[in-house]
């Protein structure tokens, strides 16, 4: 990987930071980019990753850290990798364009992992399941195989939980798989991370017997 290279800088556009197209400050949404723009992100990561393939790009207007408004941030995915098993794998690369007009330049600002299954040729997918922390592969791949049933069986437990209990019945996708504990000095477990189709976030917490995991515990934050 290279080190820290000078922003690519980037021709004058209409950026969509405060367009009808751009959500507000408190969410993350899908941005749509002219051609131009596309470009411009594309020729900064061959000049920062040279060689290295990119199938495609995503992007998202997101709320500015310690600050008011939005950024557009791009990111460059990877070609998917067969993992253990159905498991696939890929990695976006996150750009985040500083300034604009002919000020406008991309700044690198990390990287994303991401997984699915597929027993095929590995091909990519509209909304990949996001790594939030490290997951072996066999682990992985059980924990994603048994999301469905997981999913309804903590339907179950939300009904208990006074945050989770108004989410109960709504139409939810999983949206990533974390690992840490649900309460205070509680016992690390992988989690799902779920997201409704109203923005809401369930996450189950799993408990694992023999070779098969199981709801446990469930907690609804605000976030993802």
């Amino acid at each position: 990987m290279p080190g820290t290279m000078p922003g690519y800088f980037v021709r004058p556009l209409a950026l969509c930071v405060v367009s009808a197209v751009c959500l507000s400050a408190g969410a993350a949404g899908q941005v749509a980019v002219d051609a131009q723009q596309r470009a411009s992100l594309l020729a900064f990561y061959a000049q920062q990753y040279p060689g290295e393939p990119a199938v495609r790009t995503v992007f998202e207007s997101v709320p500015v850290v310690g600050g008011r408004g939005s950024e557009v941030v791009g990111s460059v995915e990877a070609p998917p990798y067969r993992g253990h098993g159905a498991l696939c794998r890929t990695q976006r690369t996150k750009f985040v364009l500083q300034g604009a007009g002919k000020q406008a330049r991309w700044q690198e600002a990390g990287m994303e992992y991401f997984a699915w299954l597929d027993r095929g040729t590995c091909r990519p997918v509209a909304e990949p399941v996001r790594m939030l922390q490290r997951v072996p592969d066999t682990e992985l791949e059980g924990v994603l195989l048994y999301q469905k049933s997981l999913l309804e069986r903590a339907r179950l437990l939300m009904a208990g939980n006074t945050a989770c209990a108004p989410l109960r019945a709504l139409k939810f996708s999983l949206a990533a798989v974390d690992v840490g504990a649900a309460a205070p000095r509680a016992e690390e477990r992988y989690a799902l991370v779920f997201k409704s189709d109203r923005d809401s976030y369930a996450r189950i917490w799993l408990r694992k017997s023999g070779a098969q995991y199981d709801a446990w515990n469930v907690t609804c934050p605000p976030v993802l």
